[in-house]
């Protein structure tokens, strides 16, 4: 919303204005009277107050806190603090609520801890943990009633947790596998750096597959426009990093994929918080890489989990997902080489341009012939791999397994099953013409993810103990390789010393 907009609005003094500390204190501080006319407050909530009162953030939160008509008589300090705005001793002050709102304000110390092991606790996070410190700030009274409403699993009630063990290099696949075979309903896919974003976004798209980005290098007003994207969409695809783990309330959420697990436990119970909202249910889907194992078991002690729903993959897939992978990660690569080297190009040129000096081509003409030939090369191989994708696009995505001509080829999965009771009741008379029919391909696993993982079954869970077990004795047998390997060298030096010696 325009500034402008925002003064007309304040002109015609609404009873309730929501917004964030930086602006609400930018107006405030310009002496829009509305605003500074706080003796007739009647509410103050914060919301996600735990982001809001850490050291290091929204400073303007504490000016517009000590702006505040406070019960007791004003001081020389506060008389000092409120000079700039109008004087409202001699009226009538009314009663005001504060109201703090925070999903992870009242857990333990541990869940605001990195999850890497060895990483020590900040002194603000030490402060933070105090909700009387937090009542202070938010100009609270020290009887302020506290009410906790978190369950003992913290996390919402209705929301499925999963993860999927896979290869760093098989994250991408794994990825495109669960958003074009269990493509339905919206998802929103996280990531920790915006690098990550940038990759997967661009994979994602060459893929046919059609997604919006969310990060905090982003104007506010391209952000605006993408959430309003996504929201709009049933089967809509969100690439964020954690900048959307808070506040972002879009009932449709169906599934969360951690593509990077994130820094802390409360930042996994943020993200989570995306799906599974009020009464509705939702699943969470973690990519877990070797690198990731010590982090993911902290994250679950953090939660005290034993066992954790591993999301039940059709292996028979993969191989025609990493072969459509492969050719899109070739033409992302030559795709970027040449954007990079236009972006130089075009950057050398300018510089040039505002200096008032000439560029110099200093290739010859055997040089410039051959790079004209290397470029007409790549171009060619760049539109072949296209079509190849393409070809491959034009294609429903199936298994290596499936039979065209018999429909148990491949056995009947509990998914393939789901899928015909599906069937069935579309084609059933009784049911009233007025409920719209989706497409079911059989042989396709075309549920979303939730039902997916409820139609898995008990037998895929996994005991954390006996994977922390596999991971000692992993880290074992690497400890005892690398000694042999050491003992090796050290006995092929010393016969290298005496053969050198007897010469």
């Amino acid at each position: 919303m325009s500034s402008e907009k925002q003064e007309r609005l304040l002109k015609t003094r609404p009873e309730i204005v929501v917004g964030t500390p930086g602006r609400l204190w930018e107006l405030m501080s310009g002496g829009d009277t509305h605003l500074v006319e706080l003796h007739s407050l009647s509410f103050f909530v914060l919301d996600e107050a735990d982001r809001m009162i850490e050291n290091g953030h929204f400073h303007e939160l504490q000016s517009i806190v000590d702006m505040l008509p406070m019960a007791s008589k004003s001081t020389d300090d506060d008389s000092q603090k409120s000079q700039n705005c109008e004087t409202v001793s001699s009226v009538q002050r009314k009663k005001r609520q504060t109201f703090v709102f925070s999903a992870t304000i009242a857990l333990s110390a541990d869940f605001r801890k990195k999850l890497k092991r060895g990483s020590q606790k900040s002194k603000a996070n030490d402060e933070l943990n105090s909700i009387e410190t937090l009542s202070e700030r938010a100009g609270m009274r020290a009887d302020a009633a506290i009410i906790d409403l978190t369950n003992a699993s913290i996390l919402a009630n209705k929301l499925e947790e999963s993860f999927i063990d896979c290869r760093e290099e098989d994250k991408d696949g794994y990825l495109y596998y669960i958003l074009s075979v269990h493509g339905q309903g919206q998802t929103i896919v996280f990531c920790t750096s915006i690098a990550a974003l940038r990759h997967i976004s661009s994979l994602l798209r060459i893929l046919g597959v059609n997604v919006w980005t969310l990060h905090a290098q982003m104007q506010q007003r391209a952000r605006l426009k993408a959430i309003d994207r996504f929201r709009g969409h049933e089967h809509g695809i969100l690439i964020a990093t954690d900048v959307a783990a808070r506040g972002l309330d879009i009932p449709g959420v169906r599934t969360v994929i951690h593509y990077q697990l994130p820094h802390s436990a409360e930042v996994y119970v943020h993200r989570s918080g995306r799906t599974a909202r009020a009464h509705s249910d939702g699943c969470s889907i973690a990519l877990i890489t070797p690198n990731d194992t010590s982090k993911f078991a902290a994250l679950c002690k953090s939660f005290s989990k034993d066992n954790f729903q591993r999301f039940p993959l059709e292996m028979s897939y993969m191989p025609e997902v990493m072969k459509r992978l492969s050719l899109a990660r070739q033409i992302d690569k030559i795709s970027r080489k040449d954007s990079q080297d236009k972006a130089k190009k075009n950057w050398l040129e300018r510089s040039a341009e505002l200096m008032e000096l000439d560029l110099e081509d200093n290739d010859s003409e055997e040089e410039r012939v051959n790079n004209h030939k290397r470029k007409k090369a790549t171009s060619a191989q760049l539109t072949n791999l296209q079509e190849e994708l393409k070809s491959l696009l034009s294609r429903p995505l199936q298994p290596k397994t499936f039979s065209k001509r018999y429909l148990a080829g491949a056995g009947v999965s509990p998914l393939l099953q789901n899928q015909l009771e599906e069937l069935a009741r579309q084609k059933n008379p009784n049911n009233s013409g007025d409920i719209r029919k989706k497409m079911i391909v059989i042989g396709q696993d075309c549920v979303e993810p939730l039902q997916a993982l409820r139609s898995a079954g008990p037998e895929t869970k996994l005991n954390l103990k006996d994977m922390a077990e596999k991971r000692r004795d992993i880290t074992e047998l690497r400890r005892k390789r690398k000694e042999t390997k050491k003992r090796l060298r050290e006995q092929r030096r010393k016969q290298k010393k005496k053969l050198q010696g007897k010469e």
